[in-house]
């Protein structure tokens, strides 16, 4: 501890749970911040459940116009929790949830929210089919500009050919939308 010769946390700890030192016992460091200095006492947070985790979800994305992730900072519902602490009680089972979720995911199953995090592996012959059906409607054949992906909700070719060239979601990578095209679909 600052500015004490041989204090240990641990002892003050037991001094206040066991009533040593002339304290009256039956309380904790934890308990102590909280009554004195307003810090947050984990174990006495008020359990989650889903279905209260995703009336605040709504109302974030009600007024806001946005899904919460870790950063999104207090909810906007109880100013006194934060879309860190509820997704890391999603993920370890804190606070009566079972654990071994996160914020995307409970998103995902329960409101349709793509989770950038778990997305599907792509494939040369998807790509060639989307980019089929790009150049039958526009008549070019796709860019990495070139928007969104027809018939493929969330997906860009910007995300297409990111992927081509970082080898993500299963491609190899080291390649590019415009090298795939030129070698499988030779311009006319």
């Amino acid at each position: 501890m600052l500015g004490t010769t041989g204090e240990k946390w641990g002892a003050i700890s037991l001094s206040l749970s066991q009533g040593h030192r002339g304290l009256p016992g039956g309380s904790s460091l934890a308990q102590l911040l909280g009554e004195q200095r307003g810090v947050r006492n984990v174990k006495t947070l008020q359990r989650l459940t889903i279905k209260q985790i995703l009336k605040w979800v709504d109302v974030h994305h009600q007024k806001t116009g946005q899904w919460p992730n870790l950063k999104s900072g207090a909810v906007l519902s109880d100013p006194s929790e934060t879309w860190a602490l509820v997704a890391g009680s999603l993920s370890k089972g804190r606070r009566g949830l079972p654990g071994g979720s996160s914020l995307p995911k409970l998103l995902a199953e329960k409101r349709g929210v793509r989770n950038t995090g778990a997305l599907p592996d792509l494939t040369i012959k998807q790509i060639l089919e989307w980019a089929n059906a790009h150049h039958q409607k526009t008549r070019e054949w796709p860019k990495r500009n070139s928007g969104d992906v027809l018939g493929a909700p969330g997906e860009t070719w910007a995300i297409v050919a990111g992927a081509l060239f970082k080898g993500r979601r299963g491609l190899p990578g080291g390649s590019s939308l415009a090298k795939l095209l030129a070698e499988k679909r030779p311009a006319k």
